[in-house]
């Protein structure tokens, strides 16, 4: 299964605040996706907990994030049902986290200044 995976660091974005009709990045937060191929996607496909069509949750998300203003924003999605997000630390020895950026340390840091520019000062 070597090689089956792949990880990127994604801007984390605030569901409840959008920006030209999408949800606002947040300064300095990074989200991880995950994506695997070959066995290894194939193990995940072929044995999932359960799957849900959240197609018309992200249809009623994206109207929202069309709304005028920001309290209407907020308005309609306090409505949803959304599930709660909270932080995932996968099983592995502290270092390994500190290497991946997943907590206090040189990777963090440098992940934290990723897609900021530097700003001069005159």
């Amino acid at each position: 299964m070597k090689g089956e995976g792949r990880v990127q660091w994604d801007p984390s974005r605030d569901l409840y605040s959008a920006r030209d009709g999408v949800p606002r990045k947040l300064s300095g937060l990074r989200a991880i996706q995950i994506g695997v191929s070959g066995s290894l996607s194939e193990f995940y496909a072929g044995s999932p907990l359960s799957i849900e069509d959240v197609t018309e949750l992200a249809h009623r998300v994206a109207e929202a994030h069309g709304q005028a203003s920001p309290k209407l924003v907020k308005d309609m999605m306090d409505e949803f049902d959304l599930p709660e997000e909270r932080t995932y630390y996968p099983r592995c020895e502290r270092d390994v986290l500190i290497r991946l950026g997943m907590m206090p340390g040189e990777t963090a840091k440098s992940i934290a200044q990723i897609g900021f520019p530097s700003v001069k000062k005159s």
